[in-house]
């Protein structure tokens, strides 16, 4: 795989966010509205959110409009998710990091993961398609199962099924940050339950408690 960073980068993001401007809502990105016109400079702090952004911005790319030309960039930003976003020692992904890599908050954010999950499981798709081994689909892909079950474990409050939105590095959770945007998480296990349809839909088992869990989310 080619070495690069941002900087070779940059008229590819360009050229896959015209087309997402005017393609089908099926063939955008999930959280197309929150990416940015061009692509951050590498130098700048990021955040785990953002990298998780790319990630399913580029894979989508490439599952829907050139495996050649967004493969190189989607498997650059996800080394950057899983090897400098990931919290090795407690799970999750953390908050922000500098440019280089360097931790910068070590929270557990509740839509970072959610993006995290979603990125994923669209970068599982890709490879795939692609059959492209260097990271199997199938490995990608318990990735983002890793990350239902921590949100299900740790962010969930089972006494009034709401989800706490802000986590302590050791998944503890922050007083009075519950959220009741329980729609968002229901569309997010969604996709990760059509990623998962996709790549292997004799994995009943899994699809039927994700089912189980959008039921339960959406009351």
């Amino acid at each position: 795989m080619a070495r690069f960073g941002y900087s070779d980068m940059k008229e590819k993001y360009q050229k896959l966010y015209d087309y997402y401007k005017t393609a089908t809502e099926l063939a955008k990105p999930f959280w197309f509205d929150k990416m940015p016109a061009e692509l951050p400079d590498e130098y700048d702090d990021i955040s785990g959110l953002e990298l998780c952004y790319l990630l399913e911005f580029f894979s989508k790319g490439v599952r829907l409009v050139s495996e050649d030309e967004y493969l190189d960039s989607a498997d650059y930003v996800y080394e950057r998710v899983v090897h400098e976003a990931y919290d090795t020692t407690f799970g999750g992904y953390y908050e922000t990091l500098t440019g280089e890599g360097k931790l910068v908050s070590d929270k557990k954010l509740l839509d970072t993961q959610l993006m995290a999950m979603i990125s994923l499981g669209e970068y599982a798709c890709a490879k795939k398609i692609t059959k492209d081994e260097e990271y199997h689909y199938t490995a990608v892909l318990n990735r983002a199962l890793a990350i239902y079950t921590m949100l299900e474990h740790y962010s969930l409050d089972k006494k009034d099924n709401t989800y706490y939105s802000e986590m302590n590095k050791d998944w503890s959770f922050i007083e009075s940050t519950k959220t009741s945007e329980t729609e968002k998480i229901a569309e997010s296990y969604h996709l990760l339950y059509a990623d998962i349809a996709f790549i292997d839909p004799k994995a009943t088992g899994t699809l039927n408690l994700i089912s189980d869990t959008i039921s339960r989310i959406k009351g």
